[in-house]
């Protein structure tokens, strides 16, 4: 993980820096894959204020406290992040449980050969299945961290950069495919 420390109208002392830096590792109780942290230290007449983005795999977390000694401010900003940080963890644990109970509930047998022929000459295809996915802005890099941090295949997603729909998906060689209009 690296720790990316900005001090404004304050000088990051080594005791500054190393106390941010160890509050920062409660973190990876709940997030194993941070990549990278910003820490914004500033100091304006009175007040101390600490603003702290964390990016994860999963997740992308900020908080920002204020008051009146700049170590409490820091603590203040790490209570708020360890919160949503473990609220994400017990989103991402329910939602795998949920998934899990229900792939054995739909699980169905392979179906007979003769269905598998495709319809006749004369029918046309059936719609055997519809689902809804919410489409969501975002860029291409984006929808690889959303489809690399869930078990989906694909996401449907709004470019944020063409304003197209498009769909990026997992090919068989684990790299990302992506489809646009």
């Amino acid at each position: 993980m690296s720790v990316d420390i900005t001090g404004r109208h304050i000088e990051i002392t080594p005791a500054l820096r190393e106390f941010t830096v160890d509050k920062l590792q409660k973190l990876h109780k709940y997030l194993d894959d941070i990549i990278e942290t910003h820490v914004i230290l500033a100091v304006e007449k009175h007040r101390h204020i600490a603003e702290i983005v964390v990016h994860a795999r999963t997740a992308t977390m900020s908080g920002s406290g204020e008051t009146e000694d700049m170590y409490s401010a820091i603590g203040l900003v790490m209570e708020k992040l360890e919160r949503q940080a473990k609220k994400h963890k017990e989103k991402i644990k329910r939602r795998n449980k949920k998934k899990g109970a229900e792939s054995i509930r739909t699980a169905l047998p392979p179906a007979p050969e003769t269905e598998m022929a495709g319809p006749s000459a004369g029918e046309p295809p059936r719609i055997v299945r519809t689902n809804s996915y919410l489409v969501k802005p975002m860029t291409p890099e984006e929808a690889v961290l959303e489809v690399d941090g869930s078990h989906s295949e694909f996401v449907v997603f709004r470019n944020s950069i063409s304003q197209r729909i498009s769909v990026l998906y997992r090919r068989p060689d684990g790299s990302f495919g992506l489809i646009e209009p």
